[in-house]
């Protein structure tokens, strides 16, 4: 019966979750209201609150599973070049990533609440960006200091969100993501020649994945 419960409650939170990313894709955070996405869901109003505390802590949970998504989609763009050249996986990685953030209204609002979004940033593509950072590190195409990655690591986050700030407000032009990934290349080492040829090379096609609305961010950052 527990059990029943427990996965009736997991399946109307990643309802919820659905319905959210569905409405604020289309209209922004802002201008999506709580009675809207119950009514989508089909969940009374009240019962909103038995999971999130606010709009914003269901925008947050949002926020992870499109993070994870987007993780688990870069892996799959990347992977004929993850062998061959590992500095060239994390130079499409964050133009990647920095096109989906420009492409879609919600990340407005995240990029306004950028200690927000850095952290969950962080912690979300974690298993993705770190393992390229240490593999091309040990490789020899990145020099960290210290071989601190976890340093190049926040380094590269906060580069990333920085300028796609500055690139969604229009203080700085849609062409600066490759520059973007030339000057993070640059800051771990890279020749800057080398960075800058890598980060203008042709970009892989980020291919489709169904997100997962089940996914909980803070259960696995707790499991880890």
């Amino acid at each position: 019966m527990v059990k029943r419960v427990q996965k009736r409650q997991v399946l109307t939170r990643a309802r919820l979750i659905r319905c959210a990313f569905e409405i604020m894709s289309s209209k922004g955070v802002s201008s999506t209201s709580i009675q809207e996405i119950t009514d989508a869901a089909d969940i009374g109003f009240g019962t909103f609150y038995n999971y999130f505390a606010s709009k914003e802590d269901l925008a947050t949970a949002v926020l992870d599973c499109v993070i994870h998504n987007l993780g688990q989609r870069n892996q799959l763009a990347n992977l004929d070049t993850k062998d061959a050249d590992p500095i060239l996986v994390i130079a499409n990685s964050v133009r990647l990533t920095a096109a989906e953030m420009r492409s879609n209204p919600m990340w407005r609002w995240w990029l306004r609440r950028t200690d927000l979004m850095v952290r969950r940033m962080k912690v979300g593509f974690k298993p993705y960006g770190l393992e390229d950072i240490r593999r091309a590190t040990q490789a020899g195409k990145l020099q960290v200091p210290h071989g601190d990655v976890e340093t190049a690591w926040s380094y590269l986050i906060w580069l990333l969100a920085g300028t796609i700030t500055d690139i969604a407000e229009g203080d700085l032009p849609i062409n600066q993501e490759s520059r973007m990934a030339q000057a993070i290349l640059a800051v771990m080492g890279v020749e800057p020649t080398v960075a800058e040829e890598i980060a203008q090379r042709p970009l892989p096609e980020l291919p489709p994945l169904e997100i997962d609305f089940g996914f909980c961010l803070d259960q696995v950052d707790k499991v880890a």
